[in-house]
């Protein structure tokens, strides 16, 4: 039987002759599960790592806030892989979801080679402001869904003052007696007087969602009843008024509760008569940290007071003795008095404490037992053994100290296990820390004027060559709350998920708040039995890719014969050879247009009329289903936006804006296709009055034209090539969609014409820049009309590590 058991698990066994040897020591007595559990813990990893791979997918973008009609860059890079290599991924999807609702706003498709992407997109300009979200990922799927997502949370502010004020506060606070909180809401016209009709109101908070209107003065009063354990502490409030809309959201106070509080005994257990750090970690019902101090008891007597930090987190040491109870008594006045029980201490065991969890080429343990134990020591990330050994622990300390040399960067774990491969202590630290700076950044001075040149220098000091996104940025529109840093994103979020947002500065660069994280942080993602469950079979998975497909019919029918589509955007002419069936794809080389180019499909066929093209992307489909499933934020932040005046841009960030005419006419479409007509052409090409080739700082404006062929305007590389499409959008004839599109180059201007605004909040971006740790790079901008502080940011890959860096100065 046990022959058999082996012939049907030979993954497990290495050899007929190790098969000879496990059935003997079956005979002799020896337990085999052991023996095989023993055996397999590198392979048991292996498996593992096949089963549930980590990839990393980080992407820059240039801000986190922005204004309407703006426009966001960004660089998407495949930092680690996952199931496929970074070359499989073609595609680049970009979506924009409003996080209220989960509405999409708009969305993008850009070429992906090599693990690398660049792009660009235009926000809306009659996007209302307010919190918003970007879901970026990839056209290839792991059972269903994106194997590589990256999500970055973003500020959506407005140059332009809200047609309508909207504005909530709160008129009384819920009591014990009342039970519900009273709330008001108001609107008036821009200059404060009373609206001519009543605005529409929806509200959300919790599970309750209702409608309502404003009285005649303006304002309606909304009975919100108490809801305890609540997991969002927020009123969302959307009001309409004609065709404009707002949001507004405000924090409604919580009713005391009790707080949620753990307690994380270094290397996992409290052992009688051994001294260890307890990490101990505080949150209120919404998730969010708690700072506060606290008792600690001994039984019934206060033996401590110990406090916890902004981030929820604190520690303190303790030798536990058997038979005693342990408890922490919060000292808060808005949380309900509880009492807190530590985990009992055990009889016998091990105690394990890092001298520093922010290891550099060495690790130094100490351990305690209380007995004599026979242990294996292993060195791993849940993927890969680095180092595997058993050792006899005796009664006592024992302080060790390994070599990281074969360890990677980044996060590891440190594991001790029994005779039977049970982990007895468990620690993460992080293999190889550095905070050194691996690129300087230097500009010829700290203080400029507006419109004046800066010179920018970076130096590469560690590995050999980079390859980097540079924004340059108005500080301002960099919002802690939503930052993301490709360093911190790598070797923390990725691998821990949620973290703790940091009061100042960069995560991986605080070496206490790491040592904190590190510590409370320490119970991975993946557990011990998990792994040890873990064979082969777990690693059947789907793979499949999102497509963009066509079809043909004809009278609403299935053809019987293959026809041909043609395609354009740009100055080429394609034609598409379909199925009998009338179905065709796109091929890369057929998707790919410049960036804001829309392609367009017609039928090459006499009968055009009795002919219909239907697309169907995927990508669509998939950007609906993520803005409905994917989460925003573990940790539900208390709003602050009770008035839609706080989105608005200040008068030193943006242009003068003349108040808005309305013209009406009908459309002449010999005159609008006509050269040098105004607006945009069929294309989406259009020159602004200061004769600029698809100027970003006039996107819309009345005054645009169109470009004459073979004339060259400025922000053009060469004479203008034309637009070939001559019929309306909208005719039937013609089917449009959004293809794959490549980069836009950033505009850089020297602002020379003193006439034209330039209130633009990024100053400089460049998506792909190669810097050579042999030789220094040098590159120039100009400042704009926009005073104050603003931050050079610099980060991407190496051929070995990722790197980030940052340097600030001021426009006067």
């Amino acid at each position: 039987n046990y022959y058999s058991y082996l012939l049907k698990n030979e993954a497990k066994v290495k050899s007929i002759r190790y098969m000879r040897l496990l059935l003997f020591c079956f005979l002799c007595g020896f337990n085999l599960s052991n023996l095989l559990a023993q055996d397999s813990i590198e392979q048991k990893m292996k498996w593992y790592a096949i089963a549930k791979p980590s990839s990393n997918f980080f992407v820059h973008f240039d801000k986190n806030v922005y204004a309407n009609n703006e426009t966001v860059y960004f660089t998407g890079y495949i930092i680690k892989e996952g199931r496929l290599s970074a070359t499989a991924h073609k595609v680049m999807a970009v979506a924009l979801v409003r996080d209220v609702d989960s509405a999409l706003i708009t969305d993008d498709k850009f070429i992906m080679a090599n693990g690398l992407s660049f792009g660009s997109l235009t926000l809306p300009d009659s996007i209302p402001t307010g919190n918003y979200h970007f879901l970026v990922y990839t056209e290839k799927l792991v059972n269903k869904m994106p194997e590589l997502l990256f999500t970055q949370n973003i500020i959506i502010k407005s140059s332009i003052e809200p047609s309508f004020k909207a504005n909530v506060k709160l008129l009384a606070q819920g009591s014990n007696e009342t039970r519900s909180h009273k709330i008001l809401v108001s609107a008036a016209t821009a200059d404060g007087r009373f609206l001519t009709k009543p605005a529409q109101i929806s509200y959300s908070y919790g599970k309750m969602k209702k409608n309502t209107n404003t009285d005649f003065s303006g304002q309606s009063v909304i009975i919100l009843p108490i809801q305890t354990n609540a997991t969002d502490p927020n009123l969302y409030i959307k009001l309409k008024y004609g065709r404009d809309s707002t949001f507004i959201s405000m924090e409604i106070p919580q009713p005391k509760n009790i707080a949620s509080v753990k307690f994380y005994p270094e290397g996992g257990n409290m052992t009688d008569g051994l001294t260890t750090n307890v990490g101990w970690e505080v949150k209120d019902q919404q998730n969010r940290p708690i700072p506060t101090k606290a008792f600690l008891f001994k039984n019934q007597s206060v033996i401590d007071t110990i406090e916890t930090n902004s981030y929820g987190i604190g520690k303190f040491m303790l030798k536990a003795e058997i038979g005693v109870v342990y408890s922490v008594k919060l000292n808060h006045s808005n949380l309900i008095d509880s009492i807190y029980y530590l985990p009992k201490a055990a009889n016998k065991g091990l105690a394990l404490m890092l001298q520093d969890a922010l290891a550099e080429d060495t690790l130094k343990i100490n351990l305690k037992s209380t007995e004599k134990i026979k242990l294996t020591l292993v060195v791993h990330n849940f993927k890969t053994c680095f180092l595997t050994t058993p050792f006899n622990m005796k009664q006592g300390n024992l302080l060790l100290k390994l070599p990281l040399n074969d360890v990677p960067k980044g996060l590891t774990t440190f594991t001790i296990l029994d005779s039977l491969n049970r982990p007895l202590a468990e620690r993460i630290f992080f293999a190889h820390y550095s905070d050194v700076e691996k690129i300087t950044l230097t500009t010829n001075q700290t203080i400029y004027k507006q419109r004046e040149k800066v010179n920018l220098k970076l130096n590469l000091k560690v590995d050999e060559n980079a390859l980097v996104s540079i924004a340059v940025v108005q500080n301002n529109r960099l919002a802690h709350i939503n930052a993301n840093d490709i360093e911190s994103y790598s070797y923390l979020t990725n691998e821990l998920s949620t973290l703790p947002i940091i009061s100042n500065g960069i995560p991986f660069k605080d070496r206490d708040y790491l040592a904190q994280i590190l510590l409370v942080k320490g119970w991975r993602k993946y557990t011990w039995e998990d792994l040890q469950n873990s064979t082969l079979k777990e690693n059947h998975f789907k793979l499949d890719s999102l497509q963009i497909k066509g079809l043909v019919t004809k009278n609403k029918k299935e053809l019987i014969t293959p026809t041909t589509v043609g395609v354009f955007g740009d100055e080429k002419l394609r034609l598409l050879t379909t199925s009998n069936k009338g179905n065709f794809d796109f091929q890369s080389s057929e998707l790919i247009l410049e960036q804001s180019k829309t392609t367009y499909l017609f039928m090459n066929e006499k009968n055009k009329s009795a002919y219909q093209i239907q697309i169907q992307d995927s990508f669509k489909l998939m950007n609906e289903q993520l803005a409905k499933t994917q989460s925003i934020k573990e940790t539900v932040l208390p709003s602050t936006l009770s008035n839609n005046s706080d989105l608005v841009l200040k008068g030193s960030e943006k242009a003068i804006r003349l108040n808005e005419v309305v013209i009406k006419a009908k459309v002449d479409n010999s005159f609008k296709y006509g050269k040098g007509g105004g607006g945009s052409n069929a294309c989406g090409d259009y020159v602004c009055l200061y004769n600029i080739l698809n100027c970003r700082n006039h996107t819309n404006d009345a005054g645009n034209t169109q470009p004459v062929e073979g004339i060259t305007y400025g922000g053009s590389s060469g004479p203008y090539h034309g637009c070939k499409l001559t019929r309306t959008v909208g005719d039937d004839t013609f089917i449009k969609f959004k293809g794959i599109h490549l980069q836009k180059e950033f505009y850089l201007d020297d602002y020379k014409d003193l006439k034209e605004p330039a209130f633009f909040s990024t100053m400089y971006w460049n998506y792909g820049m190669l810097l050579n740790s042999k030789k220094e790079t040098e590159l120039s901008f100009y400042t704009s009309d926009i005073i104050g502080k603003f931050r050079i940011i610099v980060q991407g890959i190496t051929n070995k590590d990722v790197v980030y860096a940052e340097h600030f100065f001021e426009v006067k």
